[in-house]
This record gives C-alpha cells, sequence and structure tokens, in this order.
C-alpha cells in the first residue's frame, strides 16, 4: 500500500456525526496549505438526524473513494456516532482491490476492525480533518502523523517525552488491532470482530465512567481475549472519571485487570482523545518490550 505524501490528494468522508461547515473550511485550508489536494465527498456536509447524511449517502462516499483511482487517502473529518450503521453497506471488494490509506479514531474504530477482518487492509489510527486540522491545530500531532505516514524503516514510538508505564517486564509483539474501547466492544460477536490471537491490543476511549471501563474490560476478559492476544497497550482514557466517590478510579480498574495479567501491558500512550495524539498503524507489527521499556514498530 502507498504511502501519503506532500502532493497527495486526501478523500474527506464523514462516516458518522454531522460536521460544522466553518470547521471544515479551515480544514480544507490548512490540509491544501501544507500541499495536499482535498477531494471532498457529496455528503460530508449534509444533515441526517445527527449523522452526516444518510447511511447510504456516508457510505457512498467511501466506496467512491477507494474506488477512485486520483484520492491517494481517505481522511475522516470526525467521528461522534454512526460507523456501525454503515458496515453492511461498504463494499468490500472494491476496498480490497484498492487499498489506501484510511485514517480516523474513535466511532472509525467499527471501520477499521471491517476493513481488517474483511479486507486485510492496514489502517491509521490517526488525526481527522475537522477534530484535528481546523484552526490553529496541533503541529505535534501533525508532524507525528507525517512522519509515520512516510516511514519504511521500523521506529520506536516517542510519546511525546511523556513517560510510558509498563506493568511487568515481559516481550510481545503481533499485527496491532483495536481502538475505542467502547466502539470495540460493540463488534464483539458479529461478523465484524476480529481474531484477537497474537495481536497487539491497543485500547483508548473518552468520557465513560470508571464502571463502564471496568465492565467492558471485564467483558473482554471473560471472552477470553487476554488470554489470546501478544500484549496490550493502554492510550489516553479522557475524562473516564469515577461517578461516585466508592467507585474504583481509573488506575485501580487498569490495575485490577493488567497488573498480574502473564502479557506485557503498557499504558499511557499519548493516543485517542488527546492533545497532542500519536498516530498509530493498525495491522503493521508492533512490539512490545518492558524490560526496555520501548514500543517498536516493525517493518
Amino acid at each position: 500500500m502507498k504511502r501519503l505524501k506532500v502532493g497527495d490528494t486526501i478523500g474527506l468522508v464523514a462516516p458518522a456525526s454531522s460536521v460544522n461547515k466553518d470547521k471544515l473550511k479551515s480544514a480544507i485550508e490548512n490540509l491544501e496549505k501544507l500541499g495536499f489536494k482535498v477531494k471532498v465527498g457529496k455528503s460530508v456536509e449534509n444533515t441526517w438526524h445527527s449523522f452526516a447524511g444518510t447511511d447510504e449517502e456516508r457510505v457512498a462516499d467511501i466506496n467512491a473513494f477507494f474506488q477512485d483511482k486520483n484520492v491517494d487517502a481517505i481522511m475522516c473529518v470526525r467521528g461522534g456516532y454512526g460507523g456501525i450503521r454503515m458496515l453492511s453497506l461498504l463494499d468490500y471488494e472494491v476496498i480490497k482491490n484498492n487499498p489506501k490509506p484510511f485514517i480516523g479514531y474513535s466511532d472509525v474504530t467499527s471501520l477499521h476492525m471491517a476493513f481488517f477482518k474483511r479486507c486485510n487492509l492496514k489502517t491509521f489510527h490517526g488525526p481527522m480533518a475537522v477534530s484535528n486540522f481546523s484552526g490553529d491545530y496541533n503541529l505535534e500531532t501533525l508532524n507525528d502523523f507525517i512522519k509515520v505516514m512516510n516511514s519504511d524503516e521500523e521506529y520506536e514510538i516517542s510519546n511525546f517525552n511523556e513517560k510510558l508505564y509498563f506493568y511487568n517486564s515481559l516481550k510481545g509483539r503481533g499485527q496491532l488491532v483495536g481502538g475505542n474501547l467502547a466502539v470495540l466492544v460493540s463488534s464483539l460477536g458479529t461478523d465484524y470482530d476480529l481474531d484477537y490471537s497474537d495481536k497487539i491490543l491497543f485500547l483508548e476511549d473518552i468520557g465513560e465512567s470508571t464502571y463502564k471501563i471496568d465492565r467492558m474490560l471485564w467483558q473482554l476478559k471473560n471472552l477470553g481475549i487476554f488470554d489470546k492476544v501478544s500484549g496490550v497497550i493502554l492510550g489516553d482514557f479522557a475524562n473516564c472519571c469515577k461517578s461516585s466517590e466508592d467507585d474504583m478510579s481509573l488506575q485501580d480498574v487498569f490495575d485490577s485487570h493488567f497488573k498480574n495479567l502473564n502479557k506485557p501491558v503498557c499504558y499511557n500512550l499519548k493516543s485517542g482523545h488527546c492533545t497532542p495524539m500519536i498516530t498509530l498503524e493498525f495491522g503493521e507489527i508492533l512490539e512490545i518490550d518492558g524490560k526496555k521499556e520501548q514500543l517498536i514498530v516493525k517493518k
């Protein structure tokens, strides 16, 4: 699959919630100033209930942009909610036969999972046009995104000089999969769920009470997923707070699930609903080295 370089055309799609048009205009201008050409999907400025157009309109843009030879990469404009409504409407044969970078996070997790499962497509858990590149956007997020999109050799994830924490000194490697915890859980047991055997599982979330995070992690545990994976990476869990004084803290929840797990587990990775944000390569081989306290993307 080709990488994204300056001068390429980015197709913008809105697979979920509707978009603020002023922020969209700003994001397009910023991407063009960076040297990219921008092609906007037909449904991006539409509104149907809370969505950016009907399910059929939103999915038509994705199918069309994968088939369009003049579109080099596809970037979602924002998340919100709606991706799961489109999964049965996507043209997986077109997507499989026209692989190109597909970029987004949060609600886009359902699409990442479906593309990996049905098309064996490597995708990017990375910044979105309106969410990350409108207005005075964060340069660290941009620079990491450009670095990852142009990387052909293995590299260590820097985490923006923030400390990575490891529960043990174990080492593990596998294809990186995952995304938003709540969205991932909604796909469990469906035709779009993944085989987690020997994978590195990345998880992040936003705005969920800690007891809900605990419940979702128990669902993964009770399904045996933590036994199947080669390791776990916990990203940003923004505003995931206790709903009552007696609830477990987020750290308590993580400790109860991962402190004694006989797999390498890393947390505090700055990827998810955070600024700056690290871009991750889903489907690429990633190695967790708890002894050296490193995350290495292999090529």
